[in-house]
């Protein structure tokens, strides 16, 4: 029908003790709902489909856009929100795949955060207990001391040599 639809999801991890890893996987964030632009000519042929749980349901420019008055999202910021929530799980299961590249001694360009632009040299990478994923351990100099910080994998990248 060259119908276009959404269906929120969200990426989710369990630890496996067999595997001894965690698995990620992708699963509904609504089971059992998607939502699509349906032009009126296909709406009979939509609401007639064999296999669908339920009937199709029209939304209003309300439910669309929501209602700022009352500050009552809709499904518009529903979807942002759902997005930056699945692309924040990506990073931390980019994270906690992550494997060090950098050897201790080695500089570092800060590309986001408070020490945007700065440079740092590799320590080490740890993991606590209650993190999702390793850290990097480097230092900064900072008003001429060196100033040790811990920063995200994916905050810095090998300062390139001219």
């Amino acid at each position: 029908m060259g119908l276009q639809p959404w269906v929120p999801r969200r990426l989710d991890s369990r630890y496996v003790k067999e595997k001894r890893e965690t698995v990620w996987y992708d699963r509904p964030y609504v089971p059992k709902l998607l939502f699509c632009v349906v032009p009126a000519i296909c709406w009979r042929d939509i609401y007639d489909l064999k296999h669908v749980i339920g009937k199709p349901m029209q939304l209003s420019r309300l439910d669309i856009d929501g209602d700022r008055k009352r500050g009552a999202p809709g499904l518009r910021e529903f979807q942002k929100a759902v997005d930056a929530e699945y692309l924040d799980a990506e990073r931390l299961k980019e994270n906690s795949q992550y494997q060090c590249q950098y050897r201790p001694g080695q500089a570092l360009v800060i590309l986001k955060g408070a020490f945007e632009g700065f440079t740092a040299l590799f320590q080490d990478t740890f993991q606590r207990a209650h993190d999702d994923y390793a850290k990097l351990s480097v230092s900064v100099e900072i008003l001429g001391r060196e100033t040790p910080v811990e920063l995200d994998p994916d905050l810095v990248s090998a300062l390139r040599s001219r």
